[in-house]
């Protein structure tokens, strides 16, 4: 039988599977556990039962979630189903499933907030045929959270194996995707970046995709070394709306089909209540939802763009707006730069100071001169930090972005 999930060196093939689902005429509505392949068996027997559930992160706090669902945490409800004889039977009853699915946003820069989804709209990006067939996935992301969902049902539908490798190391994930011939890797650009730098290359990688953070040219260029043969993917998803564009590079197409589901003022994407989940803090002008998410025409008439930053994260200098991606992204294209974090803090003059914290290359020998003359000729005085700080290492959030705030 084909392996399920490898995790912590424990492998379970989708018969485990099978028996895990079968076994138990009970699941969790919430259910708090740091063991992936319980937490994905829980999904399944719900989604199969038609229950509703609640997804939980396995270090979630009792001040991030509502106040009706803290008795309810890990508290078995009962539910009745006929074994099933096969993960084919099990697929087929996902696939038709009316349950409905809570999620939290990543809380990157501010409190959690509830989502809640159906089956088609959390695979809405999942294909499946003989094409799919064959793959192993390593598992980069927090499973309880939107991108997470994505790849296990992309994988499961497929009868695909998983290699879990969220929050590993660098050395232990590069074993990971050797060990287990990883031919697919799904990712935030601050996983791969936190790769670098790279010893070896990986030719059986056939596809490399990117989602959840803005990305730059220097990256790829990066991936393209790791991974030689991989397709490289760029994905524009959100917890609100699930996947909604794919791209080559970074820029994102609108496919002509959902054309007018979307439309840009004052510079900031708006989606159509049609695409999205439902949730109490949506705010909505008319029947457009607004993203918080600002972008740039590429082609306007054929609906490309290029996404530049979260209208929440622009920084007020002295009467200027930074947009801290730009900064951080001329950064990252400077040498022996690993990882970086621009953001403002609060100054009674200007309103706030520009700082960077900068995590390097292992072998680098770069100064914080050596930033400032890189950085003199590229940007204007207002958009280069005041502050660089270098560091060892960057808070993530639990979806394994950069957290700012």
């Amino acid at each position: 039988m084909t392996d399920f999930l490898i995790d912590n060196s424990q492998t379970y093939t989708y018969a485990d599977f099978v028996k895990a689902i079968n076994q138990k005429d009970y699941y969790y509505p919430l259910f708090k556990t740091s063991d992936i392949f319980l937490y994905f068996a829980n999904l399944v027997k719900a989604l199969i039962g038609n229950q509703s559930l609640v997804l939980l992160d396995s270090d979630v706090n009792s001040s991030e979630i509502a106040e009706v669902y803290k008795n309810e945490i890990n508290v078995p409800k009962p539910i009745k189903s006929e074994p099933f004889n096969s993960i084919d039977e099990i697929i087929v009853a996902v696939q038709q499933s009316v349950s409905k699915i809570t999620i939290f946003t990543s809380g990157t820069t501010g409190q959690p907030k509830e989502v809640v989804h159906n089956i088609s709209s959390l695979t809405r990006s999942v294909r499946t045929g003989d094409r799919y067939m064959k793959q192993t996935w390593a598992f980069a992301y927090n499973p309880t959270h939107m991108a997470g969902l994505q790849v296990f049902f992309q994988a499961f539908e497929n009868k695909n194996t998983l290699v879990n490798v969220f929050g590993c190391s660098r050395n232990e994930i590069y074993r990971l995707i050797k060990e287990y011939q990883v031919s697919h890797l799904s990712a935030t650009p601050t996983f791969y970046r936190l790769l670098l730098p790279y010893e070896s290359s990986y030719p059986f990688v056939m596809r490399v995709t990117l989602g959840g953070e803005k990305s730059e040219e220097h990256l790829y260029t990066s991936i393209r070394q790791i991974f030689p043969n991989a397709k490289i993917n760029n994905i524009y998803a959100s917890t609100e709306a699930g996947t909604l564009f794919a791209a080559k590079g970074d820029c994102f197409v609108i496919p002509l089909t959902i054309k007018e589901k979307f439309k840009v003022e004052n510079g900031e994407l708006l989606i159509h209540k049609s695409l999205l989940g439902s949730s109490d803090s949506f705010t909505f002008s008319g029947e457009f939802y607004h993203s918080g998410d600002l972008i740039e025409w590429v082609d306007e008439d054929g609906g490309v763009f290029r996404f530049k930053n979260r209208k929440n994260e622009m920084i007020n200098i002295g009467g200027y707006k930074v947009n801290p991606g730009e900064v951080e992204d001329t950064l990252l294209s400077i040498d022996g730069v690993q990882q970086v974090l621009v953001y403002g803090k609060s100054n009674s003059v200007l309103g706030n100071i520009l700082c960077a914290d900068i995590m390097k290359d292992i072998n680098s020998l770069l100064t914080e001169l050596d930033i400032r003359t890189a950085l003199k000729d590229q940007l204007q005085d207002f958009k280069i930090p005041r502050r660089i700080k270098f560091v060892k290492s960057l808070a993530l959030t639990r979806t394994g972005k950069l957290k700012r705030s």
